[in-house]
């Protein structure tokens, strides 16, 4: 039987030469979690710094920008090779983080953020790149390994961050994050092989427009809404507008020959849910990434009920049992999803979610109890993203691999955006109190917080197991809509 021409040229490839490649791959990726790693021990330095009350747009403007670009790079990649578009993404993430590093006030400071989140979609060209250019008996353990890396990063993310803040301030992170995609960038360009897989097809830029444009409306209500008022007029026309621009874009991917996303294929049931899935967990993590920094940062002398008053450096304390178990979980959902399929490893990772949040949000009150929950949100956090790139590449076939990744990271990236923000305006329904120019929370309001991550949690896990009712295939009817596939 001929080989496809995926198959044809990642066939000669020795198993030691894959996992070679594959750990390039895994560095450059790295560059996602540590631009949150790196920095949320760092809001509070940043927040004083540029004397602003509005630091959660430092992770919200990153994840917004990543949904709009991730399904455009995603598309990139398929009409111009992955590499290639993870070379010139490289390239943008260090534009950012060197803009980062010498902006002279706040605006310029989130122009680098957004420049970094644009650059983020590597992750999309990673998976599709894995795919295209490893032996078929290891892709299911080399996704695994993605996650595994990504836990890695948020071991030594906050030690290595947080050393970084203590003792060269919050720059020093983001020199740090141009050094590593400058120096990986240049080592992938030389080692790992391009893909063959091409597309031609046309960019929905307008879409993308769009769909950013709604986001940011609807995110910067909901960030809003504490200072305005929840219920006040300019709250619910922001939020309300934004919902209304977010459905004319669903109502305009109808008419493009080629949409930024492709509707057809959110009727196939198990991509519907693998990709609503996916939101919920991005939801969690992101979120999660962003509360327990300003959880145990918070001096306790305050008498908010809560806080350890540690370092930005001691943050770690509480962030390496999450990092250990997500990188140990990652590989093993990888082999559970060969052995088990994807579906049962996805609701165990949901619940594992949802019972970790749910313990943050009873027992805090040291830090053994703090770190036990820190571990079962590692396990849910590794099993289900091993488990979500390998869930969608099962429901789409080759030549449209790319669109669906897209697809996955942008149901990811929306729902870290939205859980960025929501956070915020949830800790801050009990009231806020400024200290100097820093908004410090009352206990109650991260209880909310952590008790609408054990939802989301949940939510994820219900979405795997109606995913365990479905038989996860392709669809017989998949094509590339309007291109035509070459070599």
């Amino acid at each position: 039987m001929p080989l496809s021409p995926g198959e044809a040229e990642r066939a000669p490839l020795s198993r030691g030469k894959s996992f070679a490649l594959l750990a390039l791959i895994i560095l450059l990726v790295e560059v996602i979690p540590l631009a949150y790693n790196f920095v949320t021990p760092a809001l509070p330095e940043i927040a004083k710094h540029f004397g602003t009350a509005n630091v959660g747009w430092v992770i919200t403007i990153v994840t917004l920008v990543l949904a709009a670009s991730t399904p455009l790079v995603g598309k990139l990649g398929d009409i111009y090779g992955k590499k290639r578009m993870m070379l010139v993404s490289a390239a943008v993430f260090g534009a950012g983080s060197l803009l980062g590093a010498l902006a002279p006030n706040f605006e310029l400071f989130l122009v680098g953020r957004g420049l970094q989140g644009a650059g983020m979609a590597i992750l999309v060209l990673a998976y599709g790149l894995i795919r295209d250019i490893l032996p078929p008996s290891i892709i299911p353990v080399a996704v695994g390994f993605v996650a595994t890396g990504m836990g890695a990063s948020t071991i030594l993310g906050p030690i290595i961050g947080g050393y970084l803040i203590d003792h060269f301030g919050y720059t020093g992170v983001f020199w740090a994050q141009l050094l590593h995609v400058a120096v990986v960038g240049i080592a992938v360009a030389i080692f790992v092989p391009e893909t063959t897989l091409r597309t031609r097809s046309k960019l929905d830029v307008l879409g993308a427009a769009i769909l950013g444009l709604g986001a940011f409306v609807l995110l910067f209500g909901i960030g809003k809404a504490a200072a305005w008022g929840y219920t006040a007029p300019q709250t619910l026309l922001c939020v309300g507008g934004g919902i209304a621009i977010l459905a004319g874009w669903l109502l305009y991917e109808r008419t493009p020959k080629e949409p930024l996303i492709d509707l057809q294929m959110l009727k196939h049931g198990p991509v519907a849910k693998t990709l609503a899935a996916s939101g919920f967990v991005q939801f969690v993590l992101v979120s999660h990434s962003m509360l327990i920094p300003m959880f145990v940062m918070t001096d306790p002398d305050l008498g908010l009920g809560y806080g350890f008053g540690v370092t930005a450096l001691a943050v770690a304390i509480y962030t390496v049992p999450t990092g250990v178990v997500s990188m140990i979980a990652g590989p093993v959902g990888g082999y559970f999803t060969r052995r088990i399929g994807p579906a049962p490893v996805l609701v165990f990772g949901g619940a594992s979610l949802a019972l970790g949040s749910f313990l943050l949000a009873t027992l805090h009150d040291s830090t053994v109890q703090m770190m036990f929950g820190q571990l079962v949100i590692g396990l849910g956090l590794g099993s289900a993203s091993a488990t979500l790139p390998n869930l969608i590449m099962r429901t789409v076939p080759a030549q449209t691999q790319g669109i669906a990744g897209g697809m996955l990271n942008l149901s990811g990236s929306l729902g870290s955006a939205i859980g960025s923000q929501v956070m915020i305006a949830i800790v801050a329904i009990p009231g806020v109190m400024l200290v100097g120019r820093a908004a410090q929370y009352s206990e109650k309001g991260f209880v909310y917080a952590f008790f609408t991550l054990a939802v989301a949690g949940l939510l994820a896990a219900v979405m795997g197991l109606l995913l365990t009712r479905n038989k996860i295939e392709r669809p017989v009817d998949a094509t590339v809509p309007k291109s035509e596939m070459v070599a």
